[in-house]
């Protein structure tokens, strides 16, 4: 990779050309994550930035034919601005494969500009802002975090972003041990991926069942008879899907229509 600008300490704009490899897309994870904790970014603000990043990023070289992803980050007292380019054309028939990231980028970023590259004038351009969150107070009381089980380190951690972005605190374990551990302070409801520590993570969701906790299980799989869930949802699923289960099992209005475990 190419450094075009000036980085580390800089108060300028960072700018860096990535030519495509098979590990371009950790190297430009790599470049967000230091830039945020150099911009002092909470965990979950760098969190964002890295996923909002990286969905852009993998649009980039899997829809566009791309030799190189051209990453731009300007911290600013609005927020942070990212611009990521590549040198393609941009498919029509081609938006609803990329919906999905396209869909999450817009919940977690403001002030989108998408620029398409055209046959004529190649280069597919994503300008965005990615707003800094106030923090809680000091003293005030933090709201009861969902737990999220998932053993796929990135795929959690993005999931977890989303819900973050919808006002929903999260806490990551990538274990059914992790989960057992951070259940002792009962999360607000527990996403639970069966796949997860070789299928242990049925008696996880057995155990936060018994504790009154209300538990979103989700697997690839077809649920196991023995699963004691309030919902489960068949992977691969939209974020908006969990989100709308989430909402449905946390809300107290939703209290009665949550029981009696629905399968997706």
């Amino acid at each position: 990779m190419m450094a075009l600008l000036p980085g580390s300490g800089s108060s300028e704009p960072v700018e860096y050309l990535f030519p495509v490899s098979p590990e371009v897309l950790a190297d430009i994870r790599a470049f967000v994550t230091r830039l945020a904790e150099e911009a002092g970014a909470a965990d979950r603000e760098r969190q964002r930035i890295v996923l909002v990043t990286h969905e852009l990023s993998a649009n980039a070289l899997e829809h566009s034919a791309t030799d190189a992803i051209y990453v731009r980050w300007e911290d600013t007292d609005q927020g942070v601005w990212i611009t990521v380019c590549d040198q393609g054309v941009f498919e029509v028939g081609g938006i609803d494969a990329r919906g999905i990231g396209l869909r999450i980028v817009l919940a977690l970023a403001d002030e989108v500009t998408i620029r398409p590259g055209r046959r004529e004038e190649k280069g597919t351009m994503v300008h965005l802002r990615m707003p800094v969150r106030a923090r809680p107070a000091a003293g005030a009381a933090a709201p009861p975090a969902l737990l999220l089980v998932d053993g796929d380190r990135f795929a959690g951690r993005s999931l977890s972003s989303f819900l973050e972005a919808e006002g929903y605190p999260t806490l990551v374990a990538g274990s059914a041990q992790a989960g057992h551990a951070a259940s002792v302070s009962p999360p607000r409801l527990a996403i639970v991926d069966l796949m997860t520590s070789h299928g242990l993570t049925l008696q996880l969701c057995e155990d936060l069942t018994r504790a009154g906790v209300p538990v979103l299980a989700m697997s690839i799989l077809a649920p196991p008879e023995n699963l004691q869930a309030s919902r489960f949802l068949r992977k691969p699923v939209h974020p908006l899907e969990v989100l709308a289960a989430v909402r449905l099992l946390t809300e107290p209005s939703a209290t009665g229509a949550a029981s009696g475990a629905p399968h997706a």
